[in-house]
């Protein structure tokens, strides 16, 4: 398998146009990582478009996305929500600035049990606020897919978040930034990441080209189609490169939608 995906990209480099920022060799086959970054080539967003985007902070020490979706439950990833304090969570809505916004209080964070087992899988936890939520026009919900909602390739969706705008980048924006990418089909994704690509989880980016995607930092936001929460930022290689697009984990896939429904009755 691996010197069948050494043809695939050479042939890539050899006919590409010099214009594609093709990944090296090395860079294609090193192990993905999580995505603790921000949005890739997108645009500055309103809070008003993307009310249910919350921010947190862990220990003052890591920064992640989530989303709301219920008076008492927000989503975000799994991997940033191991073995955390509640009363270590600031967690903000409602602005459209990392530094300010309304702080949410945290009783409860609950990472699905068998995250990463395989590899980066079932990347979902909830977190569930010491009090009802108060709706306001930048502060609402968003609503979860139904069991089974199947992403189309190439087929558009929004992601938003505050993670870096360029991979090495040394810090975070402070203002809401948010892109829209297609649906990369599941062969194409396999291709890319074919030693961790479960059933669970889903794929967006401009496969060839790249360009346009997460980086450090969107970990946690939600991928939204047709007014739907459908992915959650998970992992990648790099940022908006060539051949690696990012990797959503699939709200609509059996463990992750029936751990939500479970906690949350939503």
């Amino acid at each position: 398998m691996r010197v069948l995906l050494c043809c695939l990209l050479f042939i890539y480099n050899v006919f590409a146009l010099d214009f594609i920022n093709f990944p090296t060799l090395e860079e294609f086959l090193k192990e993905p990582i999580v995505n603790d970054d921000r949005i890739v080539g997108g645009q500055e967003a309103d809070i008003i478009n993307h009310p249910y985007q919350v921010s947190f902070i862990v220990n003052q020490s890591y920064f992640c996305g989530g989303f709301i979706v219920s008076k008492h439950w927000i989503v975000t990833a799994a991997h940033c929500a191991q073995n955390v304090d509640p009363s270590t969570v600031v967690l903000k809505a409602g602005s459209s600035w990392r530094q300010n916004g309304t702080l949410i209080p945290i009783a409860e964070v609950i990472p699905h049990p068998e995250y990463d087992d395989p590899a980066f899988d079932k990347d979902v936890a909830v977190m569930r606020t010491e009090s009802p939520i108060e709706f306001t026009d930048t502060i609402q919900p968003i609503d979860l897919p139904p069991l089974g909602r199947h992403m189309k390739a190439r087929s558009e969706f929004v992601v938003s978040g505050w993670g870096r705008t360029k991979q090495g980048a040394s810090s975070i924006p402070d203002r809401l930034m948010s892109v829209q990418i297609p649906v990369v089909s599941y062969p194409e994704c396999f291709l890319s990441y074919f030693s961790v690509l479960t059933r669970n989880m889903w794929c967006g980016g401009n496969f060839i080209m790249g360009g346009q995607g997460t980086c450090q930092g969107d970990s946690g936001g939600t991928a939204v189609q047709d007014g739907v929460a459908c992915g959650i930022v998970s992992f990648g290689r790099g940022c908006g490169q060539s051949l690696n697009p990012s990797v959503f984990a699939d709200i609509a896939s059996k463990p992750i939608r029936n751990f939500i429904n479970e906690h949350t009755d939503l």
